[in-house]
């Protein structure tokens, strides 16, 4: 991985499928985003958690795409399917690979 980023999203247990399809539906352009190398999702059946495992070949990259992501709006489309809202999402930027450890 050259630049790993995680987010998390918290869905309400009555909107869980709902957050899946919105995803299914977005990640496409995520993924084609430029800069994007890869997104992997995992769900965490016990919180209702979707989970995306992210790989960008540099943050400025990533942090464009987050730009974009809030200027069109899939935040708003989030707001209601996130339990405590858009506030909720969790995202970590990581960074590269410290090998050295």
């Amino acid at each position: 991985m050259k630049n790993l980023v995680t987010v998390s999203f918290p869905a309400k247990a009555e909107t869980l499928d709902q957050l899946k399809e919105l995803l299914k539906a977005a990640l496409p352009d995520t993924r084609s985003f430029a800069g994007c190398i890869s997104v992997s999702t995992y769900i965490e059946e016990s919180s209702n958690t979707v989970h995306l495992i992210e790989d960008w070949e540099t943050l400025d990259h990533q942090a464009e795409y987050l730009s974009w992501r809030v200027e069109t709006g899939l935040l708003e489309l989030l707001e209601p399917l996130l339990e405590g809202g858009a506030a909720s999402l969790k995202a970590t930027i990581c960074g590269p690979e410290h090998t050295d450890i």
